[in-house]
């Protein structure tokens, strides 16, 4: 019979568990740092493109899990004004990557309220624009009809940062 004996692996092993453990630190403080750049560029392209969307700004922040983050846009319309709807969707969705195309799918035939909460947005709309409220139903009516052009802003501020979060996590194991 044959022994050997290892002097010093709890002290070697303590150590390879202390590197995974920073290691694990240091991707989780990437994921964190990605959701906050992409939730921020997020924000700035809402109000780039919308002069009145504060609801749906206010609604983007980061979540940060364990060994996870995301970007969350809580507000009940995001999806629509993300990937349009009607035939501007249909347009834009088959533009997309298979996963994203997949995710504006399960929108599809869904809406984000009644039609009465619609045409009371649109009347409050109208009201901050100096526009008539009796505009607000042939608005609605047309929106149905036609649908909304996509405006996106997660796609986008995701596929910025990605590159960089791909960056920061290589550069943890360089």
């Amino acid at each position: 019979m044959i022994t050997v004996k290892a002097e010093g692996l709890e002290a070697v092993m303590a150590k390879f568990n202390s590197y995974a453990k920073t290691a694990q630190d240091d991707i989780q403080a990437s994921l964190n740092d990605w959701a906050d750049r992409t939730s921020r560029d997020a924000k700035m392209l809402v109000s780039t493109n919308s002069s009145n969307e504060g609801m749906l700004l206010n609604s983007i922040h980061p979540d940060y899990g364990v060994g996870s983050a995301s970007v969350v846009a809580s507000a009940k319309y995001a999806a629509y004004i993300e990937f349009g709807t009607r035939k501007y969707a249909a347009s834009y969705v088959g533009s997309l990557p298979g996963d994203w195309a997949s995710y504006a799918n399960t929108f599809k035939g869904r809406t984000g309220g009644s039609f009465k909460d619609m045409l009371l947005n649109i009347m409050q709309w109208c009201r901050s624009k100096g526009i008539d409220k009796k505009a607000a139903y042939p608005i609605a009516r047309s929106i149905l009809i036609n649908g909304i052009r996509p405006r996106p802003f997660l796609y986008p501020s995701v596929n910025k940062n990605l590159p960089l979060l791909m960056q920061d996590i290589k550069a943890i194991f360089k």
